[in-house]
């Protein structure tokens, strides 16, 4: 699909944000920072400030050049079908990993080593875009690079869009799980609920798919 180039104009802008607020405040952070955190929310890795300089861009710049130029990949043209509905997936997805560089930037300038650091807003983010993921899964065309690409949705276009509109409630209700563990409990344990309801979700969409395509091939 073809944007304008106010709508190029906004994404890019939003994109540049981590790397905008890394040139701000990058003087001023100590030459060792941690880059690690584990479950419990206690960094167990220190590394130069660099490596922080690497992981913005590496965030920011890649994912929009994906994101841009995936549709021309497709040879199906299948996410160009998707018309302006992809321009805004694009956008939540550029919002999302924004504010996850933001974050994590924020997180590093303010960081205590006297107390664990618990970015709960992290997991709510994650939960948000289970969310709207959720509600754009009707709308994929069966493509390759996007969606619910198993073996058996890619071969059949009917087990491709049912399986589609089980994984959105599937995303939205385990968006929903994330991010009322995140505002309820620990980031202990709002961890463990995101792995697990991930991999349920997973292993749902999975099966689910195989055996719609048993069923419509038999």
């Amino acid at each position: 699909m073809k944007t304008t180039p106010l709508q190029e104009a906004i994404i890019i802008s939003i994109a540049a944000l981590p790397v905008a607020y890394l040139a701000f405040a990058y003087s001023g952070l100590p030459e060792t920072i941690p880059v690690h955190f584990n479950a419990s929310g206690q960094a167990d890795r220190m590394g130069s400030k660099n490596e922080l300089v690497f992981i913005t861009l590496l965030l920011s710049l890649p994912m929009y050049f994906l994101f841009k130029y995936l549709p021309k990949l497709d040879p199906k043209k299948q996410l160009e079908r998707m018309g302006n509905k992809f321009y805004i997936m694009r956008l939540v997805l550029t919002v999302f990993i924004s504010a996850i560089g933001v974050g994590i930037i924020y997180a590093t300038v303010n960081y205590d080593e006297s107390s664990a650091m618990e970015p709960q807003w992290i997991f709510i983010l994650v939960g948000l875009l289970y969310i709207v993921l959720g509600n754009f899964m009707p709308a994929l065309k069966p493509n390759y690079f996007m969606g619910i690409r198993t073996p058996w949705t890619l071969e059949n276009d009917v087990v491709w869009r049912k399986t589609h509109r089980l994984g959105a409630y599937a995303f939205m209700g385990s968006g929903i799980l994330i991010a009322l563990s995140a505002m309820l409990f620990s980031m202990e344990i709002t961890f463990y609920v995101t792995m697990g309801t991930t991999f349920a979700m997973v292993a749902l969409v999975m099966i689910y798919s195989y055996i719609l395509f048993k069923q419509e091939t038999t």
